[in-house]
């Protein structure tokens, strides 16, 4: 029941804030669209292009944080710090970290898949897209090692693949995104408002009772209503009995 909750309460944040994750994967298929159109550039130029790319995605992150419930909280806020460290390197010292750059583009890339699969994983039992989360989450993984192990494989290479990277991670989580809108309806809806649905704009909440079932529980001891009731039409009864001008007949 608590692992059903947690999982509820992240896909309901998940779904309110889709359109950070869509945010998000458009914000890095740019970055590759501009890694690719410059990619005869140097690293310094990918650095600083990089830095503006993970200061966006930090804040998106941060206010997807400071939005979240304090249980789902904490990894959003890694990322978002994460992202934010990763950037301001990027830009203050891009000179000092050309090379630096790939293992910390590496790192974040690491980081960032870990943290797709834990989500996909939680969320697996009650959302259809979950493998789109475990792609893009193996595919950030993979790359990432690939850049620890092969750090100088040449400047433009290292461009073209982290350009290939940013665009397939954009579009598949904007794709993400786009299905994970309204997930939250269809999950939580048979749990909260199904039977809301199911009840007219008349009919009483829980904890009263009028109509038949204001007769059913009427013991006589109410208040008269008129002869609506049980109650009242027993009490009209033994009135009409008692009357001089009605006098009561066996029955």
């Amino acid at each position: 029941m608590v692992r059903y909750t947690l999982a509820g309460d992240l896909l309901d944040e998940l779904s309110r804030n889709w359109w950070l994750v869509v945010l998000r994967g458009i914000a890095a298929v740019l970055f590759g669209v501009v890694a690719l159109i410059w990619s005869e550039k140097t690293l310094v130029v990918l650095a600083i292009v990089f830095g503006v790319y993970a200061l966006a995605d930090g804040a998106a992150l941060g206010y997807a944080a400071y939005r979240a419930a304090p249980g789902n909280r904490l990894s959003l806020v890694v990322q978002a710090v994460i992202s934010v460290v990763a950037g301001l390197v990027a830009l203050v010292w891009p000179l000092l970290a050309v090379v630096a750059l790939v293992f910390v583009i590496g790192a974040w890339a690491v980081i960032t898949g870990v943290a797709e699969i834990i989500t996909a994983i939680r969320l697996r039992a009650h959302i259809s897209s979950e493998w789109l989360l475990i792609f893009v989450g193996a595919l950030s993984i993979v790359f990432g090692l690939l850049l620890w192990f092969w750090p100088l494989a040449g400047a433009q290479a290292v461009m073209f693949v982290i350009a290939m990277y940013a665009i397939i991670f954009g579009a598949v989580m904007a794709v993400a995104g786009f299905r994970l809108r309204g997930a939250a309806n269809a999950f939580l809806g048979p749990e909260t408002g199904a039977f809301d649905d199911l009840r007219g704009p008349d009919e009483p909440v829980d904890g009263e009772s009028t109509g038949t079932h204001g007769d059913l529980l009427d013991d006589g001891g109410g208040e008269d209503r008129g002869g609506t009731s049980g109650g009242g039409r027993h009490r009209a009864r033994d009135e009409d009995e008692g009357h001089p001008d009605h006098p009561g007949e066996p029955r």
